[in-house]
């Protein structure tokens, strides 16, 4: 059988490949990029690695435009279970999409402020740098807003898996734990 004609093999291989560009986003590049407590050396890093900053800016824009599928994909296989809860599982997961892309206009403030348009001549480059912090922690708390969604989304869905007899129940109940321990 295959993945698109298997919905719970089509929803699991959705999840892994929306997943895969949002770690590089969200662990990756700020890994090798923000130097906590350090705006000067932040802002050279990323100045150093534009790219790089910018494929994390693009990769988790991609993230969230494909957890849009991931969650039409998961009601497709969930609805059978319970219509309400299924579609009360899209409403969180869509919900947080629009602050997530919304909060990537922080990362690229800060970039602009690291790359120091013409216009920003008024402020001096450690001025820049620590706006650009502001910025990037402003991101930071962006995704903080956006999790509680992330973790939200997760209850219905294991209630979800816990009530659908054809996935294990054990899954579903990690799920709704992982509700309320979701940063």
């Amino acid at each position: 059988m295959s993945f698109t004609k298997n919905p719970g093999r089509f929803a699991g291989l959705l999840y892994l490949l929306a997943s895969i560009p949002g770690v590089f986003a969200l662990i990756y590049v700020p890994s090798k990029l923000i130097v906590h407590g350090n705006a000067t050396a932040t802002a050279h890093n990323i100045a150093a690695s534009e790219t790089l900053f910018r494929l994390g800016i693009s990769a988790d824009l991609v993230c969230q435009a494909g957890f849009i599928f991931v969650a039409l994909a998961l009601y497709d296989l969930l609805k059978g279970v319970n219509q309400r809860h299924a579609s009360v599982m899209v409403v969180l997961i869509v919900v947080s999409i629009p602050i997530a892309f919304l909060n990537e206009l922080n990362a690229i403030a800060a970039l602009v402020l690291v790359r120091g348009a013409d216009f920003l001549s008024l402020f001096d480059e450690p001025q820049r740098d620590a706006l650009a912090m502001l910025f990037l922690n402003l991101h930071g708390h962006g995704f903080d807003v956006a999790g509680i969604f992330w973790g939200l989304w997760l209850f219905p869905l294991g209630l979800l898996v816990y009530r659908s007899g054809f996935l294990p129940r054990i899954l579903g109940i990690v799920l709704m734990v992982n509700c309320f321990a979701y940063r």
